[in-house]
C-alpha cells in the first residue's frame, strides 16, 4: 500500500474526527477508556491543525492515520527520569490508525516519520506516553527500540500511562 504522510489541513477535520470516533468505539469495546467523547475532541484537533502539528497518513484516497508532533510536555512528565536531559525534545501525541486500516504497518510508518522529523528538526529525543491498557501500542514502541522511562497518571483515567523515549544523539 502506498502511503503519503503530509501536514493536516483544516478541511481534513471531518474525516479525522470520523477516524477518531471509530478508534474510540474500538477502544471502548476492548475495555479501554483511553479516549472518549471528550478527548480528543474537535477543539483539540482543530488547534493541532491550526498549529501545523498534526500529520496525516494518506492512502487509498483517504486518511488512514494521524499523529501530532510538537514540543508540549504534560506537567506530569516532570516526574520522569529521562535518559536525555538536554533538549529540545519532540513530543508525540494522538497517534491513531483507522481500525479499518490496522495491521498494515501504518502506525510504524507514522513513528518512522516522527523520528525522521525529529532528527531533521535537531531534536535530541522523541518522547511519548501511551495507555497501559493499550497492549498493541506498548508492543509497538518497545519493538521499535523505545526506552520505558516510567509512568504518569492523568485525571479521569483509571490506568497509568507508561512513558517512552528514543534518544537521537
Amino acid at each position: 500500500m502506498n502511503i503519503e504522510i503530509r501536514t493536516g489541513r483544516s478541511e481534513d477535520i471531518q474525516e479525522i474526527m470520523g477516524l477518531i470516533a471509530r478508534c474510540v468505539q474500538v477502544m471502548q469495546a476492548g475495555g479501554s477508556d483511553q479516549w472518549d467523547e471528550f478527548y480528543p475532541n474537535r477543539d483539540v484537533i482543530g488547534e493541532d491543525l491550526r498549529n501545523g502539528t498534526l500529520f496525516v497518513a494518506e492512502g487509498e484516497g483517504r486518511i488512514l492515520g494521524i499523529v501530532v508532533l510538537d514540543e508540549t510536555q504534560d506537567e506530569q512528565y516532570q516526574t520522569i527520569n529521562w535518559k536525555q536531559a538536554e533538549g529540545p525534545h519532540l513530543m508525540m501525541h494522538r497517534l491513531a490508525v483507522d481500525p479499518k486500516a490496522q495491521g498494515k504497518g501504518i502506525a510504524r510508518k507514522l513513528v518512522a516519520f516522527s523520528e525522521e522529523y525529529g532528527i531533521r528538526g535537531g531534536y535530541s529525543s522523541l518522547r511519548l506516553d501511551t495507555y497501559s491498557k493499550n497492549a498493541s501500542a506498548l508492543k509497538l514502541y518497545q519493538g521499535l527500540g523505545y526506552d520505558l522511562r516510567g509512568e504518569v497518571n492523568f485525571p479521569g483515567r483509571v490506568a497509568s500511562f507508561p512513558v517512552f523515549e528514543k534518544v537521537f544523539q
